[in-house]
C-alpha cells in the first residue's frame, strides 16, 4: 500500500475509534454535568454522584485487563458495534430512570463497553508505521475523552435553559448511534489492514524485570493522576453551583477546559514523539504539576479561582493521557494489550477512588477541602512519574531497538 493509502486507512481507523471512545466514555461525564438538573426530578445528591462515578470506573477497571482479549476474539468491528450499541441503550435507560439506584446501576453497567474499547484502541494504534503518525493518533483518540466532557458542558447549558435532562440524555443516545456509522470501515482482520507493525523493541530476559518494575510505577502514576482529575467532570458543575455561578459560566469553563485538554492530548505526544522515554515522562510530570496548581485554585472557593482552576486543571492535569499511553506501548512492545490493560485498569480504578474520596470529604459544603485532597493525589502522581523517569534508564539499556531487517539475518515474523 502506498503512503497516501496508508494515511487514509489510518485516518478512517482513528475516526472510527474516536467515535467509539466518545460513546463509551461520555455517560459518567454527562451524568456528572447534569447532576444539578437531575436532582430537581429525583433525589440525586453529591453522594449519589460519587457512587455512580465509582461504579462506572470500578467495572471499567476490573474488566480492562481482559478487554484486549475480548476484542481479539470478537474482532474490532463486532466489538466496537457491540460497545457502541450498549452505550446507546444505557443512556436511553438512564433517561427513563426514576430513582438514584437506577442511575447508579445503569452507569455501572456502562463500564463494560468502556473496558473493552480502551486496550483494543492502543493495540490497533501501535501498528501505525511512523512514530509521528503513531504519536498524533494516540493523542487524537485520547482527545475524544475531553471532547465527551465538552459535549457534556454544552448539553448542561441546553438542559438548563431548554429541553430538560431526560430529553438531553435521549438526544445524546441518538448521537452515539450515529457515531457508530464509521465503524463498518474497520475490518475484522484488523482496523489497519495493509499497515505493517511499527518498529518494535526486542526485549531480552534481562529486560523483563526492569520493565515489570517500570510498569508497576506507571500503573501507580495512572491511578493517582486519574483519582485527582476524574472529579473535574464529575463535580465541577456542582462546585460552580455551590460558588454561586450562573450555569452558562460553569458550562463555558468546562467547555474551555475540555478544548484545552483535547488540544494538549494531541500536542504533547506530537512534540515529544522523537524524545527519549525519560524526557517524555518529564513532560508528563510537567503537565501534572501544572494541573495540580489548577486543582489548588479550585479549592479557593472564589469565582475567578473556579474559572481559572477549572481551565488549568482540565488542560494540563487531564491533558497528559495521550503521551502517557504512547510511553506505555513503547516500553512494552511485546505485550501492548496486557500492559495498557493494566495501566488503563489503574486509571479506571483511580477514576473510581477519586469521586468517592471527593464526595466523602465535600459533603454539602466542604468543596475546598475536597479539591485540596485531589491536588494531593496529583502531587503523588507527579512523584510516581518522576520515579518512572528514573527507572526508564534500566529498561532502555536492556532493550535493543530494531529499526530495520539486518543483512544476512532472518527477522521474526510480525503478528
Amino acid at each position: 500500500m502506498n503512503e497516501d493509502g496508508t494515511h487514509d486507512t489510518a485516518l478512517r481507523s482513528v475516526a472510527g475509534l474516536a467515535g467509539a471512545i466518545v460513546s463509551a466514555a461520555i455517560p459518567p461525564f454527562l451524568v456528572g454535568a447534569l447532576a444539578p438538573r437531575i436532582a430537581l426530578s429525583i433525589p440525586f445528591d453529591t453522594g449519589d454522584v460519587g457512587i455512580a462515578m465509582a461504579g462506572f470506573y470500578l467495572v471499567s477497571g476490573a474488566l480492562s485487563p481482559a478487554g484486549g482479549r475480548v476484542v481479539h476474539r470478537l474482532g474490532p468491528t463486532a466489538a466496537l458495534r457491540w460497545a457502541g450499541g450498549l452505550g446507546t441503550l444505557g443512556l436511553a435507560a438512564i433517561a427513563a430512570a426514576s430513582s438514584p439506584v437506577q442511575v447508579i446501576v445503569l452507569l455501572a453497567l456502562l463500564g463494560v463497553p468502556n473496558a473493552v474499547i480502551q486496550p483494543s484502541c492502543n493495540e490497533v494504534l501501535s501498528r501505525l508505521p511512523s512514530s509521528r503518525i503513531r504519536a498524533v493518533s494516540f493523542g487524537v483518540v485520547q482527545a475524544s475523552i475531553p471532547v465527551a466532557t465538552l459535549i457534556a458542558g454544552v448539553l448542561l447549558a441546553v438542559a438548563s435553559y431548554g429541553i430538560g435532562w431526560r430529553w438531553t440524555l435521549l438526544g445524546v443516545a441518538a448521537l452515539t448511534a450515529v457515531a457508530q456509522l464509521p465503524i463498518p470501515n474497520l475490518r475484522d482482520t484488523g482496523a489497519l489492514s495493509g499497515i505493517q507493525p511499527a518498529p518494535r523493541r526486542r526485549s531480552t530476559s534481562a529486560a523483563e524485570g526492569p520493565a515489570r518494575g517500570l510498569l508497576g510505577v506507571l500503573v501507580a502514576a495512572g491511578f493517582l493522576a486519574s483519582a485527582a482529575v476524574t472529579s473535574l467532570p464529575s463535580f465541577a458543575a456542582t462546585t460552580g453551583h455551590h460558588v454561586g455561578l450562573a450555569p452558562w459560566v460553569i458550562a463555558a469553563a468546562q467547555m474551555l477546559g475540555s478544548v484545552g485538554s483535547a488540544i494538549m492530548r494531541v500536542v504533547a505526544p506530537a512534540l515529544t514523539s522523537r524524545a527519549s522515554p525519560r524526557r517524555q515522562l518529564m513532560a508528563v510530570a510537567l503537565l501534572q504539576g501544572t494541573g495540580m496548581l489548577g486543582l489548588v485554585a479550585l479549592a479557593g472557593g472564589s469565582s475567578a479561582g473556579f474559572v481559572a482552576g477549572t481551565i488549568t486543571a482540565f488542560t494540563f492535569g487531564w491533558g497528559f493521557n495521550g503521551l502517557f499511553n504512547l510511553i506505555v506501548t513503547d516500553a512494552h512492545p511485546g505485550r501492548i494489550a496486557t500492559a495498557t490493560g493494566l495501566t488503563q485498569g489503574g486509571v479506571f480504578l483511580g477514576g473510581m477512588a477519586g469521586p468517592l474520596v471527593f464526595a466523602a470529604i465535600a459533603g454539602s459544603d466542604r468543596f475546598g477541602a475536597a479539591w485540596l485532597a485531589m491536588a494531593s493525589f496529583m502531587c503523588a502522581a507527579l512523584s510516581a512519574t518522576l520515579l518512572a523517569a528514573r527507572r526508564t534508564r534500566s529498561v532502555t539499556t536492556a532493550h535493543a531497538v530494531v529499526p530495520a531487517p539486518l543483512p544476512g539475518r532472518q527477522q521474526p515474523k510480525g503478528p
